[in-house]
């Protein structure tokens, strides 16, 4: 791996300013935490936004679902796929896009990133939904997107230095991104992709995933353990790419934490290379 040129330190000190919450973000969160929240507030929330229409009415006539009529407006969307899932897509793409709005050549890498981020999201859910109900399993499909929530943050703070980290070549003997994040800027991206999190008042469990997402045993929560179980078959699978192709995550562990056997695991790994030509061809738009 070559060294790192012009890094600049971005210390977590009383000088670091937290990027601020999206707009969108707060009402769908706001939404989100409602009771008696509608599918139709929500299609009102969508609407406003381009960008997620597009978003979410691909995801509708993509190959992740098979309905079998064109999906042609939101509140057709919201029926079909559920306000929970449609409600955690929306907080994913306000998240990424506000981040990134602007950044042209380094839309790529971001690109890639979020092309993971939503792989992991989908087989997050999938681990999730055969454990409990389905509306946990869209909330596993949330934590999954998000997390790598610190290293869109990074991109935001540090465009420039983050993404020469971000692309640099990294063999097995190098190492792994969390330790050149804690070099050049003294964190990494769990820790402060869970401090964000924090921030913004999500739930909890969210901010729990993002930060031990890579030592789930720490955390010693099942969820969690979906989540880098996930990361882990999206990175072996090649969807996207997430500034780090090595696999470092200790499979026996995650599958004593999820009672997952062998057979699930093998059909989990099937089906995550069998959706990535469906998650480029779901991205292809953003290039």
């Amino acid at each position: 791996m070559q060294a790192l040129r012009e890094a600049t330190p971005l210390r977590l000190d009383r000088n670091f300013e937290m990027p601020s919450v999206p707009i969108v973000l707060t009402k769908i969160l706001q939404l989100v935490d409602d009771d008696r929240a509608s599918a139709r507030r929500l299609e009102d929330l969508i609407l406003h936004d381009l960008s997620l229409s597009v978003r979410i009415l691909k995801l509708s006539n993509s190959a992740f679902y098979s309905f079998r009529s064109e999906v042609r407006t939101i509140s057709h969307a919201i029926a079909l796929l559920g306000l929970n899932l449609v409600s955690s897509l929306a907080i994913g793409v306000s998240i990424f896009e506000s981040f990134t709005n602007g950044l042209r050549e380094e839309a790529d890498l971001i690109n890639q990133l979020w092309m993971h981020s939503f792989g992991v999201g989908l087989i997050s859910r999938e681990i999730w939904i055969r454990r409990s109900t389905r509306a946990q399993g869209e909330f596993a499909f949330l934590c999954g997107l998000l997390h790598d929530l610190g290293k869109v943050a990074f991109f935001k703070k540090d465009v420039v230095g983050y993404s020469k980290l971000f692309a640099m070549g990294k063999s097995q003997a190098d190492p792994d991104i969390c330790a050149c994040e804690v070099e050049q800027y003294g964190v990494n991206h769990a820790v402060l992709g869970a401090r964000l999190a924090k921030q913004w008042r999500l739930p909890i469990e969210l901010s729990t995933a993002v930060r031990c997402h890579h030592d789930p045993g720490v955390a010693g929560l099942p969820l969690v353990a979906a989540v880098s179980m996930a990361d882990m078959l999206i990175k072996q699978a090649d969807i996207g790419y997430d500034g780090d192709r090595k696999i470092r995550a200790d499979l026996s562990n995650l599958q004593l934490l999820l009672k997952m056997d062998q057979q699930e695991f093998d059909t989990l790994s099937v089906l995550a290379s069998n959706q990535r030509a469906d998650v480029e061809e779901f991205f292809q738009f953003s290039k």
